[in-house]
Protein backbone atom coordinates (compact mmCIF):
# COMPACT_ATOMS: atom_id res chain seq x y z
CA UNK A 1 0.00 0.00 0.00
CA UNK A 2 1.36 3.61 -0.84
CA UNK A 3 2.50 5.68 2.08
CA UNK A 4 1.02 8.56 0.72
CA UNK A 5 -2.83 8.64 0.04
CA UNK A 6 -3.99 11.89 -1.82
CA UNK A 7 -7.05 10.59 -3.70
CA UNK A 8 -9.98 8.01 -2.36
CA UNK A 9 -13.00 6.83 -4.49
CA UNK A 10 -16.00 5.80 -2.88
CA UNK A 11 -18.19 2.97 -4.61
CA UNK A 12 -21.39 4.23 -3.79
CA UNK A 13 -23.48 1.07 -5.57
CA UNK A 14 -26.43 3.73 -6.26
CA UNK A 15 -26.44 5.10 -9.33
CA UNK A 16 -28.10 8.13 -7.51
CA UNK A 17 -25.15 9.23 -5.90
CA UNK A 18 -22.92 9.42 -8.35
CA UNK A 19 -21.10 12.85 -10.07
CA UNK A 20 -20.10 12.99 -6.12
CA UNK A 21 -24.26 13.77 -5.73
CA UNK A 22 -23.53 11.48 -2.14
CA UNK A 23 -21.74 15.03 -0.81
CA UNK A 24 -24.61 17.18 -2.20
CA UNK A 25 -27.58 17.55 0.33
CA UNK A 26 -29.24 19.39 -2.59
CA UNK A 27 -28.60 16.61 -5.49
CA UNK A 28 -31.02 14.53 -6.45
CA UNK A 29 -29.78 12.01 -4.07
CA UNK A 30 -30.21 14.23 -1.14
CA UNK A 31 -34.07 15.06 -2.35
CA UNK A 32 -35.09 11.82 -2.62
CA UNK A 33 -34.11 10.93 1.34
CA UNK A 34 -37.27 13.37 2.11
CA UNK A 35 -35.50 14.65 5.22
CA UNK A 36 -32.78 11.24 5.98
CA UNK A 37 -29.91 12.09 7.54
CA UNK A 38 -27.44 10.30 5.57
CA UNK A 39 -25.83 11.81 3.51
CA UNK A 40 -24.44 14.25 6.36
CA UNK A 41 -21.91 11.67 7.13
CA UNK A 42 -20.29 11.88 3.55
CA UNK A 43 -20.49 15.42 3.46
CA UNK A 44 -18.51 15.24 6.84
CA UNK A 45 -15.83 12.44 5.68
CA UNK A 46 -14.85 14.96 2.51
CA UNK A 47 -14.39 18.00 4.62
CA UNK A 48 -12.57 16.25 7.51
CA UNK A 49 -10.40 14.52 4.66
CA UNK A 50 -9.79 17.10 3.08
CA UNK A 51 -8.29 19.06 6.41
CA UNK A 52 -5.80 16.20 6.13
CA UNK A 53 -4.64 16.81 2.06
CA UNK A 54 -6.84 13.81 0.97
CA UNK A 55 -9.49 14.15 -1.43
CA UNK A 56 -12.54 12.41 -1.71
CA UNK A 57 -15.10 11.73 -4.75
CA UNK A 58 -17.15 9.30 -6.17
CA UNK A 59 -15.52 7.10 -8.67
CA UNK A 60 -17.03 8.17 -11.60
CA UNK A 61 -15.41 12.30 -11.03
CA UNK A 62 -11.27 10.87 -11.57
CA UNK A 63 -10.18 10.73 -15.41
CA UNK A 64 -8.23 7.74 -14.56
CA UNK A 65 -8.86 4.88 -11.93
CA UNK A 66 -5.39 4.51 -11.43
CA UNK A 67 -4.71 7.93 -10.25
CA UNK A 68 -7.01 6.28 -7.52
CA UNK A 69 -4.71 5.35 -3.83
CA UNK A 70 -7.62 4.10 -1.95
CA UNK A 71 -11.35 2.99 -2.08
CA UNK A 72 -14.03 2.86 0.29
CA UNK A 73 -16.64 0.29 -1.44
CA UNK A 74 -20.45 0.58 0.29
CA UNK A 75 -21.44 -2.81 1.21
CA UNK A 76 -20.28 -5.86 -0.23
CA UNK A 77 -22.05 -7.74 -3.14
CA UNK A 78 -22.02 -9.89 -6.58
CA UNK A 79 -22.77 -6.26 -8.62
CA UNK A 80 -20.03 -4.33 -6.79
CA UNK A 81 -17.64 -6.79 -6.96
CA UNK A 82 -17.96 -6.77 -10.54
CA UNK A 83 -17.31 -3.35 -11.67
CA UNK A 84 -13.94 -4.47 -9.17
CA UNK A 85 -12.92 -7.57 -11.04
CA UNK A 86 -13.84 -6.00 -14.33
CA UNK A 87 -11.34 -3.11 -13.97
CA UNK A 88 -8.75 -5.36 -12.36
CA UNK A 89 -8.90 -3.00 -9.30
CA UNK A 90 -6.90 -4.80 -6.38
CA UNK A 91 -8.95 -5.18 -3.77
CA UNK A 92 -6.01 -4.97 -1.39
CA UNK A 93 -6.68 -1.19 -2.12
CA UNK A 94 -10.38 -1.53 -1.61
CA UNK A 95 -12.13 -1.11 2.07
CA UNK A 96 -15.62 -2.81 2.22
CA UNK A 97 -17.76 -0.65 4.65
CA UNK A 98 -20.87 -2.93 5.83
CA UNK A 99 -24.12 -0.66 6.06
CA UNK A 100 -26.79 -3.30 6.41
CA UNK A 101 -27.47 -6.61 9.09
CA UNK A 102 -28.08 -9.74 7.41
CA UNK A 103 -31.85 -9.44 6.93
CA UNK A 104 -31.32 -6.90 4.72
CA UNK A 105 -27.97 -7.86 3.12
CA UNK A 106 -27.76 -11.57 3.43
CA UNK A 107 -25.68 -12.35 0.70
CA UNK A 108 -22.82 -9.96 2.20
CA UNK A 109 -23.02 -11.52 5.90
CA UNK A 110 -23.23 -15.07 4.38
CA UNK A 111 -20.55 -15.03 2.27
CA UNK A 112 -18.53 -12.73 4.95
CA UNK A 113 -15.70 -15.10 5.65
CA UNK A 114 -14.67 -15.70 1.80
CA UNK A 115 -15.09 -11.69 0.41
CA UNK A 116 -13.34 -9.98 3.32
CA UNK A 117 -10.02 -12.49 3.03
CA UNK A 118 -10.05 -10.20 -0.42
CA UNK A 119 -9.24 -6.97 1.47
CA UNK A 120 -6.59 -5.64 4.45
CA UNK A 121 -9.40 -4.31 6.03
CA UNK A 122 -13.41 -3.42 6.60
CA UNK A 123 -15.18 -1.10 7.64
CA UNK A 124 -18.16 -2.37 9.58
CA UNK A 125 -20.59 -1.44 12.92
CA UNK A 126 -20.61 -5.05 14.58
CA UNK A 127 -18.68 -5.66 17.80
CA UNK A 128 -18.62 -9.53 17.25
CA UNK A 129 -16.62 -8.78 13.90
CA UNK A 130 -14.48 -6.56 15.54
CA UNK A 131 -13.68 -8.78 18.26
CA UNK A 132 -13.34 -12.01 16.16
CA UNK A 133 -10.65 -10.50 13.52
CA UNK A 134 -8.49 -7.75 13.61
CA UNK A 135 -8.93 -6.73 9.86
CA UNK A 136 -12.48 -5.40 11.06
CA UNK A 137 -12.18 -1.99 12.21
CA UNK A 138 -15.00 -0.18 13.97
CA UNK A 139 -17.22 2.49 12.82
CA UNK A 140 -20.48 3.35 14.83
CA UNK A 141 -23.77 3.29 13.23
CA UNK A 142 -25.94 5.27 12.58
CA UNK A 143 -23.82 8.49 11.94
CA UNK A 144 -26.23 11.43 12.86
CA UNK A 145 -26.70 14.80 12.60
CA UNK A 146 -29.36 17.32 13.38
CA UNK A 147 -30.13 20.99 14.02
CA UNK A 148 -29.84 22.34 17.13
CA UNK A 149 -31.84 25.62 16.50
CA UNK A 150 -34.97 23.86 14.98
CA UNK A 151 -35.70 21.86 18.53
CA UNK A 152 -38.11 24.05 20.11
CA UNK A 153 -39.45 24.65 16.97
CA UNK A 154 -40.61 20.79 16.22
CA UNK A 155 -41.33 20.38 20.08
CA UNK A 156 -44.11 23.14 19.97
CA UNK A 157 -45.70 21.87 16.45
CA UNK A 158 -49.58 20.79 16.70
CA UNK A 159 -49.89 16.82 17.13
CA UNK A 160 -52.10 14.96 14.54
CA UNK A 161 -52.28 12.11 16.60
CA UNK A 162 -50.96 9.73 19.28
CA UNK A 163 -48.58 7.03 17.51
CA UNK A 164 -46.64 7.09 14.43
CA UNK A 165 -44.98 4.20 12.68
CA UNK A 166 -42.85 5.34 9.61
CA UNK A 167 -41.38 2.22 7.76
CA UNK A 168 -41.61 0.79 4.77
CA UNK A 169 -43.47 -2.68 3.52
CA UNK A 170 -40.21 -4.77 3.56
CA UNK A 171 -40.10 -8.63 4.33
CA UNK A 172 -37.02 -11.09 4.66
CA UNK A 173 -36.65 -15.17 5.64
CA UNK A 174 -33.81 -14.11 7.43
CA UNK A 175 -33.68 -14.82 11.46
CA UNK A 176 -34.06 -12.15 13.43
CA UNK A 177 -35.82 -9.67 10.64
CA UNK A 178 -38.65 -7.51 12.79
CA UNK A 179 -40.63 -6.91 9.62
CA UNK A 180 -43.47 -9.11 11.13
CA UNK A 181 -43.45 -7.23 13.75
CA UNK A 182 -43.90 -3.72 12.06
CA UNK A 183 -46.85 -5.95 10.47
CA UNK A 184 -48.64 -7.09 13.85
CA UNK A 185 -48.77 -3.67 15.22
CA UNK A 186 -50.25 -2.26 12.57
CA UNK A 187 -52.74 -4.82 12.31
CA UNK A 188 -53.45 -4.38 16.04
CA UNK A 189 -54.12 -0.72 15.70
CA UNK A 190 -56.40 -0.89 13.05
CA UNK A 191 -58.20 -4.03 14.89
CA UNK A 192 -58.52 -1.24 17.95
CA UNK A 193 -60.45 1.29 15.84
CA UNK A 194 -59.72 3.85 17.60
CA UNK A 195 -57.39 5.61 15.50
CA UNK A 196 -54.35 6.04 17.28
CA UNK A 197 -51.65 5.04 15.01
CA UNK A 198 -50.55 6.48 11.78
CA UNK A 199 -48.74 5.07 9.17
CA UNK A 200 -46.01 6.29 6.30
CA UNK A 201 -43.40 4.72 4.25
CA UNK A 202 -42.73 2.58 0.64
CA UNK A 203 -44.67 -0.18 -0.37
CA UNK A 204 -48.23 -0.15 1.65
CA UNK A 205 -51.63 -0.36 -0.17
CA UNK A 206 -49.83 -0.91 -3.68
CA UNK A 207 -49.07 -3.82 -5.54
CA UNK A 208 -45.83 -2.76 -5.90
CA UNK A 209 -43.12 -4.26 -3.48
CA UNK A 210 -40.89 -5.68 -5.89
CA UNK A 211 -37.80 -3.71 -4.67
CA UNK A 212 -38.57 -4.63 -1.07
CA UNK A 213 -37.82 -7.84 -0.65
CA UNK A 214 -40.00 -11.16 -0.40
CA UNK A 215 -43.09 -8.36 0.34
CA UNK A 216 -46.29 -9.06 -0.34
CA UNK A 217 -48.89 -6.25 -0.43
CA UNK A 218 -50.38 -5.32 2.86
CA UNK A 219 -53.58 -2.94 2.93
CA UNK A 220 -54.62 -1.13 5.78
CA UNK A 221 -56.75 2.18 6.25
CA UNK A 222 -54.64 3.54 8.85
CA UNK A 223 -52.09 4.10 5.81
CA UNK A 224 -51.34 7.98 4.98
CA UNK A 225 -48.88 8.06 2.71
CA UNK A 226 -45.11 9.47 1.89
CA UNK A 227 -43.86 11.86 4.26
CA UNK A 228 -43.09 14.84 2.63
CA UNK A 229 -39.77 15.51 5.13
CA UNK A 230 -39.28 13.02 7.75
CA UNK A 231 -38.56 15.66 10.43
CA UNK A 232 -41.74 17.82 10.13
CA UNK A 233 -43.78 14.29 10.21
CA UNK A 234 -41.78 13.07 13.27
CA UNK A 235 -42.92 15.99 14.97
CA UNK A 236 -46.46 15.85 14.56
CA UNK A 237 -46.98 12.85 16.82
CA UNK A 238 -46.51 12.06 20.53
CA UNK A 239 -44.92 9.09 20.68
CA UNK A 240 -43.05 7.27 17.75
CA UNK A 241 -42.42 3.68 17.25
CA UNK A 242 -38.99 2.92 16.39
CA UNK A 243 -38.53 -0.68 14.61
CA UNK A 244 -36.18 -1.14 13.14
CA UNK A 245 -34.58 -4.03 10.55
CA UNK A 246 -33.41 -6.29 12.79
CA UNK A 247 -31.23 -5.71 16.08
CA UNK A 248 -28.19 -7.20 16.42
CA UNK A 249 -25.76 -5.37 18.52
CA UNK A 250 -24.19 -2.28 16.91
CA UNK A 251 -26.65 -1.62 14.98
CA UNK A 252 -28.60 1.51 15.88
CA UNK A 253 -31.07 3.28 12.84
CA UNK A 254 -31.63 6.89 13.20
CA UNK A 255 -35.37 6.99 13.96
CA UNK A 256 -35.21 6.84 17.57
CA UNK A 257 -32.12 9.62 17.32
CA UNK A 258 -34.45 11.54 14.96
CA UNK A 259 -37.43 11.42 17.63
CA UNK A 260 -35.07 12.61 20.16
CA UNK A 261 -34.41 15.46 18.49
CA UNK A 262 -38.04 16.61 17.09
CA UNK A 263 -39.26 16.15 20.70
CA UNK A 264 -41.29 13.34 20.51
CA UNK A 265 -41.02 10.19 22.77
CA UNK A 266 -39.75 7.02 21.29
CA UNK A 267 -41.23 3.43 21.44
CA UNK A 268 -37.76 1.48 20.87
CA UNK A 269 -36.92 -2.35 20.58
CA UNK A 270 -33.20 -1.58 21.31
CA UNK A 271 -30.23 -3.80 20.55
CA UNK A 272 -28.94 -6.05 23.20
CA UNK A 273 -26.21 -3.72 23.68
CA UNK A 274 -27.78 -0.73 23.73
CA UNK A 275 -27.38 0.06 27.37
CA UNK A 276 -23.94 0.68 26.64
CA UNK A 277 -24.64 3.61 24.41
CA UNK A 278 -28.33 5.07 25.45
CA UNK A 279 -29.60 5.72 28.37
CA UNK A 280 -32.63 3.51 29.50
CA UNK A 281 -34.65 6.83 30.67
CA UNK A 282 -35.08 8.47 27.68
CA UNK A 283 -37.28 5.92 25.50
CA UNK A 284 -40.06 3.57 26.09
CA UNK A 285 -38.79 0.09 25.70
CA UNK A 286 -41.22 -2.47 23.94
CA UNK A 287 -39.85 -5.00 25.47
CA UNK A 288 -41.08 -3.83 29.06
CA UNK A 289 -44.63 -4.59 28.28
CA UNK A 290 -46.25 -7.96 28.18
CA UNK A 291 -48.50 -7.03 24.65
CA UNK A 292 -49.79 -3.87 23.03
CA UNK A 293 -52.91 -3.50 25.18
CA UNK A 294 -50.40 -2.83 27.90
CA UNK A 295 -47.86 -0.67 25.86
CA UNK A 296 -50.68 1.70 25.11
CA UNK A 297 -52.85 1.79 28.19
CA UNK A 298 -49.34 3.03 29.11
CA UNK A 299 -48.30 5.88 26.68
CA UNK A 300 -51.94 7.23 27.13
CA UNK A 301 -51.99 7.52 30.70
CA UNK A 302 -48.78 9.56 30.64
CA UNK A 303 -49.59 12.08 27.77
CA UNK A 304 -49.24 15.84 28.81
CA UNK A 305 -47.90 14.48 32.65
CA UNK A 306 -44.55 14.93 34.08
CA UNK A 307 -43.63 12.00 33.10
CA UNK A 308 -44.10 12.06 29.26
CA UNK A 309 -41.70 15.34 29.75
CA UNK A 310 -39.51 14.04 31.41
CA UNK A 311 -38.37 11.57 28.58
CA UNK A 312 -38.34 14.46 26.26
CA UNK A 313 -35.92 16.05 28.63
CA UNK A 314 -33.97 13.19 29.31
CA UNK A 315 -33.18 12.67 25.99
CA UNK A 316 -32.26 15.85 24.72
CA UNK A 317 -29.21 16.21 27.64
CA UNK A 318 -28.33 13.18 26.20
CA UNK A 319 -28.39 13.81 22.65
CA UNK A 320 -26.12 16.76 23.39
CA UNK A 321 -24.14 15.56 25.57
CA UNK A 322 -20.59 13.27 25.63
CA UNK A 323 -22.37 10.20 25.73
CA UNK A 324 -24.17 10.75 22.46
CA UNK A 325 -20.45 11.44 21.02
CA UNK A 326 -20.07 7.74 19.44
CA UNK A 327 -23.14 8.25 16.49
CA UNK A 328 -22.22 11.79 15.77
CA UNK A 329 -20.64 12.63 12.31
CA UNK A 330 -17.64 13.66 13.96
CA UNK A 331 -16.76 10.47 15.41
CA UNK A 332 -17.83 8.74 12.25
CA UNK A 333 -14.96 10.96 10.18
CA UNK A 334 -12.29 9.74 12.91
CA UNK A 335 -13.33 5.95 12.84
CA UNK A 336 -12.67 5.99 8.77
CA UNK A 337 -9.54 8.08 9.28
CA UNK A 338 -8.29 5.58 11.39
CA UNK A 339 -8.51 3.38 9.09
CA UNK A 340 -7.44 4.89 6.31
CA UNK A 341 -4.17 5.58 8.98
CA UNK A 342 -3.57 1.91 9.24
CA UNK A 343 -4.16 1.22 5.71
CA UNK A 344 -0.66 3.25 5.18
CA UNK A 345 1.25 0.71 6.70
Amino acid sequence: MSQKIKKIAVYPGYSNMLKDQMFDLESEAGKQLRGLPILQRYIGLRDFLSQKGIEIHTFDMYKNLRDIDLWLMLEANPRNYFFFISRLINPRKVIPVILEPPVVSPWEWKYLHFWSRLHRFVLTWSPELVKANKKFMKFHYLPFSFDVSKYDYYNSKPKKNLCLLMQSNKASRVKGELYSLRREIIRYYETRGDNLLDLYGYGWNTLNTQHLGPSEPFYTPIYKGMAEDKWETFAEYKFIFCIQNAIPAGDYECDIFMAITTGVVPIYLPPQDADTYIPRDIYINYNDFENLDDLTDYIKSIVDTPVYEEYRRKGWEFINSARFRPFTVEQFCEDVYKTIQVALK
